[in-house]
């Protein structure tokens, strides 16, 4: 006789049944159930034990008959199908829907050609190591009240389907392969988790992903290292102790979206083949990303690897890391990030990003376009080193920082910088660029100064740009041996631009094509001193002091780019900045005692001989003063002559000043005028002669300072014509 036992799906709203199920199996000759359908109590009263149950169980899945591997609703001791081989004719799937198995299921070296079918069960756990599964495992909704282990067993067929099960106590799927698409899917895990060494192969799925863990709950640790990932989705999964994800692959795409990480992340050495999302994820705890690798895939529209949105409340470190197209939109760092030796290989989106602690870019390579727009930095930000080379003109510039706010130091020393963008950017604090080099283009535009902040472009360059002073509140910038090319310099105001220079510290610059013309006004009215600098009243310390020597040099730079653009009034006037500066320089030298003697000798003569050139003939730039001491020399050497007593007495003959406006008095000088003149100019009619011995050492004289004055003047002519 048929046991009577039957499941109605009505009655059991979580079973899988579409229909009234009916047991198949003969009842036992005293009961009208059969021996998987009594309860434990009536097994005792008939004196049938545990093997009795496996005995038969295992005889009827060897059956050849259909329904005869139908256990649907049972209560089954426990269930020991170690190296069992199941492979029959009718390939009919093994039904242990709604079942108990009290004490579990082992199934060590154990093979399945069906389909295993343990959904809506409670089963004491599953020892199933080194066991193949040839057409899936359903387990949807299963509870295993003790520890599964699955280590190196295989899954093949259609489908492994976990979603919904709970298992409460450990679980370990290490080295274990699935061939076949996978859910685990809202799946509870109460205890630790072990996939490591797992691998997820690829499957011809109609799904979009191949490993769906989507809504699962991790409460212990869940470990995934070295575990092969095709397509997979961690979407809005929590995960309440450590996550490891070490060394593990993925030859799709990994989602984690939405994901809660309240202990710490650990994803070292991750490396996907396609995309990575961590979009809307929060990390409660440490995140760790060192030597990940993303390449991303072909979708152009898609994000190779997405930080949007995501939220981290610790120590965040990606170091090492390789990324494509990045997307950190929106994401809030609330502790210190580390993109350390980092390269980007394609566009990064930084956009509306805050940063709540430092964030170090040491050395990042940025192979795409960077931008920073609306972004906060509340404390420093750290590039040093980093390389920003664009290349797919996304943005306009390679770098773009609009709308930033940086609240403490930026550091951007020792970069390599293609072009770099600034706009309506807030600086509260220093912003270093020492050893810079900005190969292309430099822009500072409608910034916001707080505490009137400091830049320090110190050997620097900067081929090109805009700088733009606001109208409250200036940036210092020290461009201290840097080389600055063709930079414009400018402010909101334009009446404010009278002073603009004097926030900027040009000390041993070099002038690459720096245009002059449009600080000409500047200059003029300050005497053309460009090395004056208004300092900031804090976080300011010079590379190097404006020493007279380095004073010289920068003006001898600027005369050089001055002159090499045909701005003849500004090379002239940084020419003569230079020569004075140099006397400076050789006084210094001649007053040092510490120097030997004849240093300070020699020195003490350049410095008259430089005094001499600068008075007489502005160092050959001012003709009109060499043209103005050439005709007053001899009129002074007149009134010597004339009034100076027998000592210097000449033909001409001596007045006194109480008769030098009568009739002779007046004679008497303009023939010594005449005398010093024709003197003066070697012509010598020898009408007059001197007389005195004072006389004739200054006729002398003025002999000679004739060709030294008319040798000035031609010297004078020349350099003019040489800037």
């Amino acid at each position: 006789m048929s046991c009577t036992y039957t499941s109605n799906p009505e009655r059991n709203q979580r079973s899988f049944l579409t229909t009234t199920w009916s047991c198949p199996h003969e009842s036992h000759p005293e009961d009208k159930h059969c021996i998987f359908h009594m309860t434990p109590e009536k097994r005792r009263y008939y004196e049938i034990t545990p093997q009795d149950v496996q005995a038969a169980l295992v005889s009827e899945l060897e059956a050849e008959d259909n329904d005869k591997k139908e256990f649907v609703g049972a209560h089954i001791p426990h269930l020991n199908l170690d190296y069992i081989d199941i492979e029959t004719d009718n390939q009919y799937p093994i039904d242990f829907r709604d079942t108990t198995i009290e004490d579990g299921i082992s199934a060590a070296h154990a093979r399945f050609e069906e389909r295993v079918d343990l959904r809506n069960s409670t089963i004491g756990g599953l020892d199933a190591p080194n066991c193949v599964f040839e057409d899936g495992l359903l387990a949807s909704e299963a509870v295993f009240t003790d520890a599964v282990s699955l280590s190196e067993t295989a899954f093949d067929g259609d489908l492994v389907d976990f979603t919904g099960a709970i298992f409460e106590r450990s679980f370990v799927g290490e080295q274990v392969t699935f061939a076949v698409d996978v859910s685990f899917r809202n799946v509870e895990f109460r205890h630790t988790v072990s996939f490591d060494g797992a691998w997820f192969t690829e499957q011809a799925s109609t799904i979009d992903d191949n490993v769906d863990f989507e809504h699962a709950i991790f409460h212990d640790t869940a470990s995934f290292r070295h575990t092969s990932f095709y397509h997979t989705s961690f979407q809005e999964v929590t995960f309440h102790d450590t996550a490891v994800f070490e060394q593990a692959t993925a030859n799709g795409t990994l989602r984690l979206s939405g994901s809660v990480f309240h202990a710490e992340a650990d994803f070292d050495e991750l490396h996907c083949e396609k995309d990575l999302s961590f979009s809307n994820v929060v990390f409660n705890g440490e995140a760790f990303f060192r030597g990940v690798s993303v390449a991303g895939g072909t979708d152009v529209l898609a994000d190779d690897f997405s930080m949007a949105n995501a939220t981290f409340e610790k120590k965040a470190t990606f170091e090492h890391g390789t990324f494509g197209f990045t997307n950190v939109k929106g994401a809030e760092f609330n502790a210190c990030v580390s993109f350390e030796r980092t390269t980007f290989t394609d566009d990064a989106v930084f956009v509306d990003v805050t940063f709540d602690d430092t964030v170090d870019f040491d050395e990042v390579i940025f192979d795409g376009d960077v931008e920073f727009t609306d972004s906060v930095f509340s404390e420093n930000a750290v590039f040093r080193g980093s390389e920003f080379n664009g290349g797919t003109n996304y943005l306009e510039s390679d770098a773009v920082f609009d709308n930033v706010t940086f609240t403490h130091p930026a550091k951007f020393s020792n970069t390599d910088i293609v072009s770099i963008e600034f706009n309506a950017t807030e600086f509260q604090s220093t912003v270093d660029f020492t050893d810079a080099e900005i190969t292309e283009t430099l822009i500072i535009k409608t910034p916001t100064f707080t505490d009137n902040p400091y830049f320090n472009f110190t050997d620097a360059t900067v081929k090109e740009g805009t700088i733009v002073q606001p109208e409250h509140g200036w940036g210092y910038f020290d461009f201290t041996q840097a080389t600055v090319g063709d930079v414009s310099l400018t402010a909101v105001n334009p009446t404010d631009r009278r002073e603009l220079l004097d926030y900027f510290r040009f000390c041993d610059t070099t002038f690459d094509t720096f245009d002059f013309s449009q600080h000409l006004e500047y200059l003029d009215r300050n005497d053309w001193i460009l090395h004056s600098f208004t300092e900031p009243e804090a976080g300011y310390t010079p590379a190097l002091e404006l020493t007279p020597a380095r004073i010289e040099k920068t003006y001898l730079k600027a005369k050089s780019s001055a002159s090499d653009q045909s701005n003849i009034k500004a090379a002239g006037e940084f020419r003569i900045k230079r020569q004075q500066y140099a006397r400076k320089k050789f006084a210094q030298i001649a007053l040092d005692s510490t120097e030997t003697i004849r240093t300070r000798i020699k020195n003490g003569l350049r410095t008259t001989e430089n005094w001499f050139l600068g008075f007489s003939c502005g160092y050959g730039l001012r003709l009109y003063r060499i043209t103005t001491v050439f005709i007053l020399f001899p009129l002074i050497a007149a009134i010597i002559f004339a009034l100076g007593g027998p000592l210097f007495e000449t033909g001409a003959g001596q007045t006194s000043l109480s008769q030098i406006t009568t009739e002779a008095g007046i004679r008497t000088v303009l023939l010594n005028v005449y005398f010093s003149y024709i003197t003066f100019l070697t012509i010598g009619y020898g009408g007059i002669g001197p007389l005195g011995l004072g006389a004739r050492f200054l006729a002398a004289i003025l002999v000679y300072l004739n060709v030294i004055l008319a040798g000035l003047f031609i010297y004078s002519l020349i350099k003019r014509s040489e800037i």
